[in-house]
This record gives structure tokens, C-alpha cells and sequence, in this order.
């Protein structure tokens, strides 16, 4: 079993309000959410350490590790982990991401016509959330320079939201 420092314990170092002895001290110290209960019982005598965590546990200075869920990792290459919990978005899910790069492929051919066809084939060929997103930055200054204001400054919000 590992523990890590909640805001209170960090806070707790930072203030030092004398409510905890020296080994609960200690121990509160070296918590990092990777050493384990054993690594942390070189640094207590015997019997002082379940005491000493379960007073830290009691104050909400330290909690488990064990509640954490790892992210899982990234479904393609340019893609960020999700969370386990975490509704499919672009930045995540190559689905949600061809979404977005073709309402933005789409966006760009009803706004600008004819004219607007390279960057279609520009936005076409984003392979990854974080290509389109440097893409649409340049893109961005392109239609600022053909539509109104307002109108850029919807894409550039719209389509920024969606890959990050």
C-alpha cells in the first residue's frame, strides 16, 4: 500500500502547527505516493508506524493510493490518455477526432467556397488532434482576413474547445 500528502498534509509541512509528533512528522515528510508501507517503516520504530498512519489518515494529512485509477493509455499516436471515466472527445477517440476535423473541413467550404479547398485538403490530412490544432491556428488568421470578426473568433473557439 502506498499514501500521498492531500492539500491539508502539504499545507500542514508548510505551516508546521505542531500537532503531530516527530515520527508522525516524518513520516508525513517522506509520504510521495511511491514509497510503500514497508519502505516507510525503515524510518519509524516497530510498532510506531500503523499508529503514526492512522493518526495522519485520521487528520486527512495522507491518503491511499489505492482509490487512484491509473489513466489508460493512448489510443494512437498524437492522442492523450482518457481518463477511465471519460466520455470519448477528440483529443482522446480517432471517431470523436474525424468528427471534428471534418465539421472543420466543412465549416471552412461553406464559409469560403472554392477558395477554402486547399485548406479542406490541409485539414484532411491532420492525423492527429494536436496537428489539426496547430493547423487551425494558421487557419484561423486565413479566414480573419476573409470573414468577420465575430465569425473567426466562433471558429476559433468552437474548434480550439474541441481538440483540447
Amino acid at each position: 500500500m502506498k499514501y500521498l500528502k492531500t492539500d491539508k498534509g502539504r499545507a500542514e509541512i508548510a505551516g508546521r502547527s505542531h500537532a503531530l509528533d516527530a515520527v508522525q512528522r516524518r513520516l508525513l515528510i517522506l509520504v510521495d505516493g511511491q514509497k510503500t508501507v514497508n519502505a516507510l517503516g525503515a524510518f519509524a520504530r516497530v510498532g510506531e508506524l500503523d499508529a503514526a498512519l492512522g493518526h495522519l489518515l485520521q487528520l486527512g494529512l495522507i491518503e491511499s493510493t489505492d482509490h487512484i485509477a491509473p489513466l489508460q493509455e493512448p489510443v494512437a499516436p498524437g492522442f492523450t490518455a482518457a481518463a477511465a471515466s471519460e466520455e470519448p472527445r477528440a483529443a482522446t477517440n480517432p471517431e470523436e477526432f474525424n468528427k471534428v476535423r471534418q465539421q472543420a473541413s466543412d465549416f471552412v467550404s461553406e464559409r469560403l467556397g472554392p477558395a477554402g479547398e486547399p485548406i479542406c485538403v490541409a485539414i484532411d490530412r491532420c492525423d492527429s488532434p494536436a496537428a489539426l490544432r496547430k493547423l487551425l491556428r494558421g487557419v484561423e488568421i486565413f479566414i480573419g482576413q476573409r470573414l468577420s470578426p465575430e465569425t473567426t473568433q466562433t471558429f476559433a473557439r468552437h474548434f480550439g474547445s474541441l481538440l483540447l
